[in-house]
């Protein structure tokens, strides 16, 4: 069935499904079967790429391969591609230029994983885009043009790489590469570590050339202008076809710890070789996109300092694997790489990994300090579970200044303005837009949510797969005026799954007297959810509206149910006293129906979905303290109640500072005068324990960090 496709969402738009289901022509891709039996046998070196499949040149296109399709607006390329054995295939779509109003598919001979739709803005201005594999060792291209004929050098097919290792599990869902890194590596969400999680979003896993796997990082600057810069070794990254064929793969993290893999990852295609030198191994790409608010990224700092960090950790993807974290009580000394070619003494030794270790796929993986700003990226070591010793990260403090040429090091692009800065801070750049976010729902904050569970000979939940044959359900939301949504946040009371299909999709409706139409959707396994968790999903980028609309979620099993497992089900709020107040909906299979009308548990409620919303997700200014800024210093942090903000040094006459929790959302805010020189105190007793993060502008100086309140127990 159609609703069990998977769409995954580098560059997509909407557009038409694809057509062709069925394709007898297949253009055979040869590939050397000895030369696959090596290439299984060999464990690269860390100093190389972990390549999991073998490239193969063609050039495939309308006028010599596959087959076209005349219709009454449109022109339809068909390419059938095979390869004997492979487990999964990917392609590099070389040239491409598609005209306005032409849209792409490629997916696997049964369409259980489609790629698409493609349009020109996928890759804008680029020659070439790689694609995300997909399973099996038959693919479908699928071309649509607008009009009689297909314009001359707009699409082909430039590479076919043929993978060996194995992409894909055989249920042509999970990526296999998930659980493939050694016993000894931590997943990411086995840590709660504030710098930790907050430089996790700014690593990402690198697919390049279609072959090969590389983690790397986004990197702040001194500019006074955002740019999605990304740096990596340059044993990933050598040259700009490489860049151009790199696909870039945020929060590729299981979601919590020892979880399961995620099938749903955020990806971006291409980018611009800004900086390169194989004599310490760096690479600085820029994204020919920048990465939408709904990836969450952030821009690392770092420190290019002389001084030795005290402990390190790196984030990486071992073998491809779901993101781990690796860390050093103690800290590096200075190294020479152990193979001759590199810089003397340009690298941070690791001695001994006090928790986890690196693989192959970690190359290019950032080494952070204690503060959570960079200081080098992997090159390669001997390190293994077995004896974690030894690994070499270049030196960005040497990457800066090896030379003097803008193409062959880090200074001109990290610091643009000349500031002489050898500390940067970290940047969200999206931090501002949602420190004026909102969370709109009809459930109270104070409401934990409640669930209804069928009695025999009934079976199921009210928001559940039920008796009732009830599977999808909405939430009004109203919200007034202009603004996009970030994200929605339910609170699931329930989640189990028969089979790695089962899945829910989630759905933003228009308004109306019910659910309008869709404005946008999104698929999860429900082995990706469990029950008591707070769930955020978002929609691959922000969603504009312009007054309510409403949110929900529809429920699918391969196998239909007639009994009370497995079940995905959201909570609901306490009854409202009257029929006027409830704001959520079901659908019965023909209709939607207010909860008041629900066939077993008729009541006014408000489903636990809320909708976090941002006025705007345009990238602000970067503020960075004025040189010379006069020192802040915020005490007691850890804090339990109170907190403090002091400035001695210099007066400033207004000051705003707001406080938002770890989504965005504003959880203090106020604006004051006269203040500094002094100490300004907080009260922020109502809070959770977490994590936090604060803005404060004094005049025209702007301080940013992060807070953490513990419990008082």
């Amino acid at each position: 069935m159609f609703s069990s496709v998977i769409l995954y969402s580098q560059p997509e738009f909407p557009a038409a499904g694809p057509l062709f289901p069925v394709v007898e022509e297949w253009h055979d891709i040869t590939v050397d079967q000895q030369q696959v039996e090596v290439m299984r046998s060999i464990k690269p070196a860390k100093n190389q790429p972990y390549q999991f499949a073998i490239p193969v040149e063609t050039s495939l296109t309308p006028e010599n391969s596959g087959f076209i399709v005349k219709r009454a607006n449109e022109t339809v390329w068909v390419l059938g591609i095979s390869s004997k054995d492979a487990l999964s295939l990917n392609l590099i779509l070389s040239p491409f230029d598609l005209p306005e109003g032409a849209f792409i598919y490629v997916y696997d001979i049964d369409r259980s994983t489609v790629r698409g739709a493609f349009t020109g803005e996928s890759a804008p201005g680029a020659p070439s885009m790689p694609v995300l594999p997909v399973p099996g060792d038959r693919m479908v291209l699928e071309c649509h043009f607008p009009g009689s004929t297909i314009p001359e050098n707009s699409i082909g097919v430039g590479q076919v790489a043929h993978d060996f290792a194995g992409f894909f599990s055989n249920d042509k869902i999970k990526d296999l590469y998930y659980g493939r890194s050694d016993a000894c590596e931590v997943d990411l969400n086995c840590s709660t570590n504030p710098n930790y999680m907050k430089a996790a979003r700014s690593v990402v896993r690198l697919l390049v050339a279609g072959s090969e796997l590389c983690t790397g990082v986004m990197v702040n600057n001194t500019g006074s202008e955002y740019r999605a810069y990304v740096l990596t070794a340059n044993h990933c990254i050598e040259n700009q076809s490489h860049a151009t064929n790199t696909i870039f793969v945020f929060n590729y993290s299981s979601p919590w710890c020892d979880g399961p893999d995620v099938s749903n990852m955020h990806t971006l295609t291409g980018s611009a070789l800004k900086s390169t030198n194989p004599d310490i191994d760096f690479s600085l790409v820029e994204l020919n996109q920048f990465p939408s608010m709904a990836y969450r990224p952030y821009f690392s700092g770092w420190d290019v300092t002389a001084t030795t960090p005290s402990n390190t950790f790196t984030l990486h993807h071992p073998e491809g694997d779901v993101m781990k974290v690796s860390i050093d009580d103690n800290n590096p000394v200075t190294s020479s790489f152990p193979i001759e070619g590199y810089t003397p003494n340009g690298f941070w030794r690791i001695l001994r990994w006090d928790l986890g270790t690196t693989e192959g796929g970690s190359s290019g993986g950032p080494l952070f300090d204690q503060n959570g700003r960079l200081r080098g990226t992997l090159t390669g070591g001997a390190a293994t579970c077995d004896d974690p010793t030894n690994d070499y990260y270049a030196k960005l403090t040497r990457m800066f200044n090896i030379t003097t040429l803008p193409a062959t090091h880090l200074k001109p692009w990290l610091d643009p303005s000349g500031t002489g800065a050898t500390i940067v801070n970290g940047r969200d750049p999206y931090g501002y837009n949602l420190s004026r976010s909102d969370t709109i729902g009809g459930i109270p904050d104070s409401d934990p949510g409640t669930t209804d569970l069928y009695t025999s000979p009934g079976w199921g939940i009210s928001t559940g797969n039920n008796s009732d044959g009830l599977i999808r359900y909405a939430e009004y939301i109203p919200f007034s005026g202009t603004g996009e949504i970030a994200w929605l946040r339910l609170q699931v009371s329930a989640s189990s799954f028969l089979s790695s299909a089962d899945s829910v999709r989630f759905f933003i409706w228009s308004d109306g007297i019910q659910p309008g139409s869709v404005l946008a959707s999104k698929r999860l396994r429900l082995n990706e959810t469990k029950s008591d968790m707070l769930l955020e999903v978002d929609f691959d980028r922000t969603i504009k509206v312009t007054g309510p609309f409403y949110a929900g979620y529809t429920v699918f099993y391969r196998t239909p149910l007639n009994q009370p497992q497995p079940q995905f089900a959201v909570a609901h709020s306490a009854p409202w006293p009257t029929s006027a107040q409830n704001t959520a909906w079901f659908n019965n299979g023909s209709s939607w129906q207010p909860f008041t009308q629900h066939p077993s548990y008729p009541m006014p409620v408000s489903l636990g979905i809320r909708a976090v919303m941002v006025e705007n997700s345009v990238l602000n200014n970067i503020e960075y303290p004025e040189q010379g800024a006069a020192a802040l210093r915020v005490f007691p942090n850890p804090f339990t109640s109170d907190v403090s903000f002091s400035i001695t040094e210099r007066g400033y006459t207004e000051t705003t500072l707001t406080v938002y929790d770890n989504t965005g959302r504003v959880v203090s805010s106020g604006e004051y005068r006269n203040i500094f020189p002094g100490v300004l105190t907080v009260e922020l007793r109502g809070l959770m324990p977490g994590i936090y993060h604060y803005g404060l502008r004094a005049d025209s100086v702007y301080y940013s960090g992060t807070l953490v309140k513990i419990d008082t127990k």
